[in-house]
């Protein structure tokens, strides 16, 4: 028998609150599975290699009564949510031992797939309208890189943080003249941003941090810490397209550097997602909306998975041979620290450069 350990959701945060390791995340350590024997049923058995902490993570959290964009998590079963396996053994066809696959899997060492324990029996007609079924992204076969590149980045460039920079710049930025971008840092956006040839202005919430996304061909880069947004902007604006992640502060500056009839979107607000909803910041300039007819769109990346995910895959391996797109990972090893590598995540702030994640295994 090997040892499965896990990371179970164990009870709700309250809204705004930042989950507890030991209260809300606990790692499990009593499972065990006889990975020679377990029945597959029609299934496969996965090693899991690499996990991807993520905001989305911690809105899953959420009391299931309160509406949102997703599925919220099964208290007492595992956390689920983006990551890199291996096919250890397989009774479904198309699938076969030795295979990478990536996608929505549990945080747990190994699984049988698909997963039962925590997944959601979808019914639209009880959640509310255009909720999305996070289950339903299932793991895909992904290709072997052969030593072309790191089986990290499928948690990076090739993962939901390239993914969502991706389909969000291609299906709503029109390329015009100048891009804001924000932190939680989309690396994908400002090295596409560039390659269209806009001019960049990006924060970032440290000096290692600067240097990074400078590196990676921003134009001009600043520490939100050090200098404002509204002084940065004052100096390097206007603005004709502002990406947003973080919400708060930045979308405010952002509503007013923003040329008449351009365009803000918002794929997250990290700023406030883990802030008691009365000490959330508010909005001051929510009427420059009108008086500028700004288009203000939020998204998420399922919308436009069937139309872009396509030239997703054909595009960016084949940019990255040549050296076009590149990311930084920041990796915490073992199961173990997941818990707290999650909570590290959503505080934010550190001055570790790159996309955190977790490794599990090393094949």
């Amino acid at each position: 028998m090997s040892s499965n350990p896990r990371v179970v959701f164990s009870k709700c945060p309250a809204t705004g609150q930042l989950p507890i390791v030991g209260q809300h995340v606990i790692l499990d350590n009593s499972r065990t599975i006889d990975l020679d024997n377990v029945p597959l049923k029609g299934g496969f058995l996965t090693k899991t290699l690499i996990l991807s902490p993520e905001p989305s993570i911690r809105e899953r959290m959420r009391d299931p009564n309160i509406d949102s964009y997703t599925t919220t998590f099964t208290v007492g079963a595992p956390l689920i949510g983006p990551g890199l396996v291996v096919v250890l053994r397989s009774e479904k066809e198309g699938i076969k031992p030795g295979d990478y696959m990536y996608g929505q899997t549990p945080w747990e060492a190994y699984t049988v797939q698909p997963y039962t324990e925590g997944r959601v029996a979808f019914d639209p007609k009880e959640w509310a309208p255009h909720t999305f079924d996070m289950d339903s992204l299932a793991l895909q076969v992904v290709p072997n890189p052969d030593g072309m590149y790191p089986l990290s980045k499928y948690i990076s460039l090739l993962g939901t943080p390239g993914l969502t920079g991706f389909v969000g710049f291609y299906g709503l930025v029109e390329a015009k003249h100048v891009v804001k971008l924000t932190s939680y840092l989309r690396s994908m956006v400002v090295q596409l941003a560039k390659l269209e040839g806009m001019k960049v202005i990006a924060s970032v919430g440290s000096d290692a941090k600067v240097e990074y996304v400078r590196s990676l061909g921003a134009d001009v880069v600043f520490n939100y810490k050090r200098e404002s947004y509204d002084s940065v902007l004052q100096q390097h604006g206007p603005i004709h397209v502002f990406w947003d992640n973080v919400g708060g502060e930045a979308l405010d500056a952002a509503l007013e550097a923003l040329v008449p009839m351009s365009r803000a979107i918002i794929c997250g607000a990290v700023s406030t997602d883990n802030v008691p909803p009365e000490k959330r910041y508010r909005l001051k300039n929510s009427h420059l909306i009108m008086k500028k007819r700004l288009d203000v769109r939020g998204f998420i990346v399922p919308e436009f998975i069937p139309q872009y995910f396509g030239k997703f895959m054909e595009q960016v391996p084949a940019l990255m041979a040549q050296g076009k797109l590149k990311s930084e990972e920041y990796a915490t090893d073992g199961i173990e620290n997941a818990p707290q590598a999650l909570i590290d995540m959503l505080l934010g702030g550190s001055d570790a450069v790159g996309k955190p994640i977790i490794v599990v295994a090393k094949e």
